[in-house]
């Protein structure tokens, strides 16, 4: 009976260091990118994750950063890329688990996902990488025309380095698809995702 009651007791001590520790990797991860990007934290306008916003997350960011210098992009056009960046913080673990089970039956692109399944073409998707570590999910969606394969390592090492663990599953969505497991994909022939 006591460790019940001090779980519960400690339980929202636990949520605000899970919150507080993917503010403090969204600030270093802005920190790093300052230089060449204006910076804002938005509202609303969030690209669609599909139905990852209807989960029952306990904290939510979202960010915009736009290139300050202009660039030619591949079809020959000065633009400023913008990239978009979320996080998702869940209770636990089990509720993360929950929550991707539900977000890939209506994943990005309204594509119904298999955990660890890679998929060759996903219409109207633009690229994309998902870092899924502990309790938290972070996207950072990237331009399709302003984005080379090179760009895209970059932004990948860099999430890594600052959202990543050895543990992190990792999914990269390329420009109307692929969807690829890159990182710790689980089994898809594990039964605890069908249910």
């Amino acid at each position: 009976m006591k460790k019940t009651a001090f779980l519960l007791a400690f339980m929202p001590f636990m949520l605000l260091a899970q919150t507080e520790e993917v503010k403090q990797r969204t600030a270093l991860f802005l920190q790093e990118q300052s230089a060449k990007f204006k910076i804002k934290e938005l509202n609303g306008s969030e690209p669609d994750y599909g139905v990852l916003s209807e989960t029952q997350f306990v904290f939510h960011q979202y960010y915009q950063l736009k290139q300050i210098e202009k660039e030619v992009n591949e079809l020959g056009n000065s633009v400023r890329p913008k990239y978009d960046l979320s996080t998702f913080v869940y209770e636990d673990e089990e509720e993360l688990k929950y929550a991707l089970k539900f977000w890939f039956k209506e994943f990005i692109g309204n594509k119904r996902i298999t955990p660890g399944r890679d998929y060759r073409t996903v219409d109207h998707v633009d690229p994309a990488i998902v870092i899924i570590d502990g309790t938290s999910i972070s996207i950072l969606t990237l331009s399709c025309y302003a984005t080379d394969i090179d760009e895209f390592r970059d932004w990948r090492s860099a999430m890594l380095g600052v959202f990543g663990s050895p543990n992190a599953m990792v999914i990269e969505i390329g420009c109307n698809g692929p969807i690829e497991w890159t990182k710790n994909a689980p089994d898809p022939k594990d039964p605890s995702w069908r249910r």
